[in-house]
C-alpha cells in the first residue's frame, strides 16, 4: 500500500466531508434570501456588472475551453475570466454554493442533490455530451476485470461518488441485475489514478484524456464506455451558478454564458485549434493530442439531453423522487 489517501464510501465521514456538510447546512439556513426563480430572460452580455470572476471545475478535456475564456473570450465581453481547478464536482459545487467561484463545470447529479437540499443552482451553460471513447472505466488485464459482472469485491476509482461515472456505472449494473452495493467504490484524483493502478491500490478506474492515455499504456482494457449506448448524447457537464450570483449579476452571467459557448464551439469548428489547445493545457504531447476523441462540445442549453441526468439518476435508485430540470435551466443569450 502506499501514501495515497483513499476515499471510499465505507469512510462516515471524513474531515473535508464533515466541512462541507457544515457549510452545506449553514447554506441551507439562507437558501430563502435569493430574490427569483430562474429568470425568464437572459441578460446583456456586453455590460457585466462585474469586471472579473472566478471560474472553476476539474482539469480535463472538458474545461479546456475555460482556459480559452480565460485567454481570450471572455475579454470580447468585457470580463476578465481566472480559472483554478478542483479535485471533484463535489468541491466544485461547494465553491459556487460558497460564492468561491462564479460559476464552476460539474456533472449534474451533485447539482440536483443540491437543489433537493433546499440550496439554489442554475445551470447555466451546457459543458458537452457523452461521447462514445473519451471517458472509460479502464482496469488491467491482472485484475481479473472485464466486464461489469467482475466489479463486485473489487475497489473501483470514480473520482467522485455522485459523479456522472459512478451514477451511469450504477444504473447499468441495475439493469444488468448486478449490485452496486458490492463494490468498493472509492474517489481518488485523475492525476493519481495511472500509478495507483501499476500499484495496486484500486483495481479500476474511470480515466479521460491524458489519464485514459496513460492507464492504456500500463496495457489497460476497456471495461465499460461512458458515452455509449443509452448515454451517448446525453448532457455530461454543465455550468452552474448560485441564483443569487444570477440574479445580482444577470450580464455578467449572460457574458460567462457566451465566452464558454463561444471557446467550446471554436474547438468544435478546428480540430487544429484543439490539437493545440489540449497539448497545451493538459501538457500532452502532439501525438496524444492528435488520437484524441474530441468531447461533444455544446453552444446552447439542450433541455431534454440536461433532462437526462435526472432520470438516469432516478433508475439508478439514489434519487427518492423524479426531478424536473427545466426551471433550473438558464436560456442562452441571443446576442452572444
Amino acid at each position: 500500500m502506499t501514501g495515497t489517501a483513499i476515499r471510499t464510501r465505507r469512510t462516515p465521514l471524513t474531515i473535508a466531508g464533515l466541512a462541507s456538510l457544515t457549510l452545506l447546512a449553514a447554506l441551507t439556513g439562507c437558501a430563502g434570501e435569493s430574490t427569483s426563480a430562474t429568470p425568464a430572460e437572459p441578460g446583456d452580455p456586453t455590460a457585466p456588472e462585474l469586471a472579473e470572476v472566478q471560474l472553476t471545475g476539474i482539469k480535463g478535456p472538458g474545461t479546456i475551453p475555460l482556459q480559452m475564456a480565460a485567454d481570450d473570450t471572455a475579454a470580447a465581453y468585457g470580463l476578465a475570466v481566472e480559472p483554478y481547478f478542483v479535485d471533484n464536482s463535489g468541491i466544485a459545487v461547494t465553491a459556487v454554493i460558497s460564492g468561491d467561484a462564479a460559476a464552476a463545470n460539474t456533472s449534474y447529479f451533485g447539482v440536483i442533490d443540491a437543489i433537493n437540499q433546499g440550496l439554489p443552482l442554475v445551470v447555466i451553460a451546457e459543458g458537452w455530451a457523452s461521447t462514445p471513447a473519451t471517458g472509460t472505466l479502464e482496469a488491467l488485464e491482472s485484475s481479473g476485470i472485464t466486464g461489469l459482472e467482475d466489479l463486485a469485491g473489487k475497489t473501483v476509482n470514480v473520482i467522485s461518488l455522485n459523479s456522472s461515472h459512478a451514477i451511469k456505472l450504477r444504473d447499468s449494473m441495475l439493469q444488468a441485475g448486478l449490485d452496486p452495493e458490492a463494490v468498493d467504490w472509492v474517489e481518488l484524483p485523475y492525476g493519481e489514478v495511472a500509478a495507483a493502478m501499476e500499484q495496486g491500490t484500486i483495481d479500476a478506474s474511470s480515466a479521460v484524456g491524458p489519464t485514459l492515455a496513460a492507464v492504456r499504456g500500463l496495457g489497460s482494457v476497456t471495461v465499460f464506455d461512458y458515452g455509449a449506448g443509452e448515454y451517448e448524447g446525453m448532457a455530461e457537464s454543465g455550468w452552474v451558478a448560485s441564483q443569487e450570483f444570477v440574479d445580482e449579476n444577470p450580464n455578467t452571467v449572460a457574458a460567462i454564458q457566451c465566452a464558454i459557448f463561444e471557446a467550446q464551439g471554436a474547438l468544435v469548428d478546428d480540430r487544429a485549434l484543439f490539437e493545440e489547445q489540449f497539448s497545451a493545457f493538459l501538457g500532452a504531447p502532439a501525438e496524444v493530442a492528435a488520437n484524441e476523441i474530441m468531447l461533444e462540445y455544446q453552444t446552447t442549453n439542450r433541455i431534454d439531453a440536461i433532462q437526462k441526468n435526472a432520470d438516469v439518476y432516478f433508475a439508478s435508485e439514489r434519487l427518492t423522487e423524479e426531478f424536473d430540470f427545466a426551471p433550473h435551466v438558464l436560456p442562452v443569450p441571443d446576442d452572444c
